[in-house]
């Protein structure tokens, strides 16, 4: 991964450090490649794997001493993953952790383009308005979708919810 640190320096990270041989990491593989799979298209968040086998230089330069060792990194910050290595707990922890949520009180720093012009849309329509389209969107939320909608519809229930004054983004 030659633009690891370039990468882990701008952009909130997972990496997961395995060798080929290692039993644990061919049981996690799956669930990784789905995590990896479905924020492939995230722009705020960057789901990787470091083969220690052929980068043995890089993962002893993170202290990589077992496998799969898997670390973290928030604004440039290095942390240690201890949490589960299922889909589910690994999609729960990017999804708390590392995805960057547009706060529509800091909109200018956590908001892409398209979510600022949604504001700007939705702020204009009334409480009735804004709940009927919260409940339009939660219908559609267990649909199949490509991770880019899904990823764009998860933000804008986040600004849905944000205007009509619940707590949780």
């Amino acid at each position: 991964m030659s633009n690891f640190e370039s990468t882990v320096s701008t952009k909130n990270t997972l990496v997961k450090f395995y060798q080929d041989w290692c039993g644990h990491c061919k049981n996690m593989k799956p669930a990784y490649d789905q995590l990896s799979s479905e924020y492939s298209d995230d722009s705020n968040v960057v789901i990787a794997d470091v083969n220690c086998g052929t980068e043995p230089e890089l993962c002893e330069a993170n202290e990589v001493t077992g496998y799969p060792t898997i670390k973290y990194w928030v604004k440039g910050s290095e942390n240690s993953y201890n949490l589960g290595r299922d889909y589910s707990s690994l999609k729960d922890f990017v999804s708390s952790t590392l995805i960057i949520k547009c706060d529509i009180n800091s909109s200018a720093q956590t908001c892409s383009d398209k979510a600022l012009k949604y504001i700007a849309k939705m702020s204009m329509k009334s409480n009735e308005d804004v709940d009927n389209e919260v409940k339009r969107l939660e219908g559609m939320e267990g649909n199949s979708m490509k991770a880019e909608l899904k990823n764009w519809l998860k933000e804008r229930l986040g600004i849905l919810k944000q205007l009509r004054g619940d707590k949780e983004l």
